[in-house]
């Protein structure tokens, strides 16, 4: 039964005032857009709902519906999404509803995975990983708890250094499309990287990737001599053949609104994947334009 419009009048002004002011640095318009949406469903088209950012952990259901339509053009049916740094399990419960909408619009299955300690963080090794933001013991999980949440995704509990050694071999995933790097450490940003030196076999030939860590203010200070931003510096410096680089005009691209998450959304080129020049394009001709 649809609202009365002094109530329903009453529900935007609500949502306004609370939206106008928050801290996106978006058009009032879409501020409005996304308040309705979240809270009447008025946009219908999921990849609209990720552009205009009305569902929750849009970069996450860009990267993997993004993956999944790639995937799709080269042959494969299924693919795998990672969390690494899964903390109290909200992004991971996010990528399962995720997954769901991405297999709906595509038809590809999405396979999740979610890799953390369960402990919370261990001790800072030095410098590099930041000490002053975090320490032993922060993001610890309710591991009965997120274990009753979750759908179908899996944990993969331990130290990323031990759990990755042997992860493809062992659970032997469809093709990892997308990863969201939140280990939030450099120490820990460079052990998880490891998974792009897997077989290629579990690997799409270009990976979606989020890293969590590398966008603030000044007292956060991300800089290319600490953190992940320096785990992929430094990864690349050492890969000849697979390099991670950003996505220039992500945030330009189909009249999305701009928004922080496009800056820190990078590819994984593996240039050897024997998929990687595989075409993909569904534009192939271009009509003569009339003088």
């Amino acid at each position: 039964m649809p609202l009365p419009l002094n109530k329903l009048a009453r529900r935007v002004r609500g949502l306004l005032q609370r939206k106008l002011f928050s801290q996106d640095p978006i058009p009032a318009r879409y501020l409005i857009l996304r308040a309705l949406d979240r809270r009447f469903g008025i946009v219908k088209a999921y990849q609209r709902k990720l552009d205009y950012g009305t569902i929750e952990r849009a970069n996450y259901g860009h990267c993997m519906l993004q993956s999944a339509m790639l995937a799709r053009k080269l042959g494969h049916s299924r693919i795998s999404c990672i969390e690494f740094g899964v903390a109290g399990g909200a992004g991971l419960v996010a990528m399962e509803r995720h997954a769901e909408a991405t297999r709906a619009e595509t038809g590809v299955e999405v396979v999740v995975f979610g890799f953390d300690t369960g402990k919370g963080m261990p001790a800072p090794e030095d410098y590099r990983d930041m000490p002053y933001l975090w320490q032993a013991g922060y993001f610890a999980m309710d591991v009965p708890k997120l274990r009753a949440r979750l759908k179908s995704a899996r944990l993969v509990l331990g130290d990323v250094t031990e759990t990755l050694r042997n992860f493809a071999e062992q659970e032997n995933p469809p093709p990892i499309g997308f990863i969201a790097f939140d280990l939030d450490y450099y120490s820990s940003t460079v052990a998880a990287l490891k998974i792009f030196e897997t077989n290629h076999r579990y690997l799409l030939p270009r990976v979606a990737c989020y890293f969590d860590d590398m966008v603030g203010d000044i007292d956060w200070a991300y800089n290319d001599f600490t953190g992940e931003l320096l785990a992929v510096k430094e990864f690349n410096a050492q890969h000849k053949d697979i390099k991670i680089a950003p996505v220039s005009g992500l945030r330009f691209s189909n009249r999305r609104i701009p928004q922080i998450w496009h800056e820190q959304i990078f590819v994984a080129h593996l240039f050897t994947h024997p998929d990687y020049g595989k075409p993909i394009s569904e534009l192939t001709q271009l009509p003569l334009g009339a003088d």
